[in-house]
């Protein structure tokens, strides 16, 4: 992987166009948040380019406490490898029984990965 000097840094041309520049909350409408777990929250919403809806996963990858991301400097980086770690695998999956990767943006700190919205989930399929 590229070295990152710096979680959310843009700089490396690689680690950059892995994201799309336009602003999500321009985009994306209508969220309802419908599933929480330990890297963010996963809401509902509609696209307003297509009308199409989708599920967008929320990750933070740095505090907004200057404090705190002095002090825990290393695991917001760790943050930000994993989500440009997860970006570049779901870009490579295409299968027709795995859900679509629309596309990531950045705002604020926060990875809004974008996918095909789908009802249901993992664990339903197991039961």
């Amino acid at each position: 992987m590229p070295s990152t000097n710096r979680a959310g840094s843009l700089k490396d041309p690689e680690i950059a166009e892995l994201f799309y520049r336009e602003d999500p909350e321009k985009l994306f409408v209508d969220l309802r948040e419908i599933g929480h777990g330990s890297f963010g929250a996963v809401y509902f919403a509609r696209d307003v380019r297509t009308n199409e809806v989708v599920a967008i996963k929320k990750m933070s990858y740095i505090s907004n406490v200057v404090s705190t991301l002095i002090n825990n400097y290393k695991h917001f980086l760790q943050k930000w490898q994993d989500i440009i770690k997860e970006v570049k695998f779901l870009q490579k999956l295409r299968h027709p029984n795995s859900i679509e990767y629309k596309g990531c943006y950045l705002r604020e700190h926060t990875a809004w990965l974008v996918m095909e919205y789908c009802l249901g989930s993992a664990s339903d399929l197991l039961e």
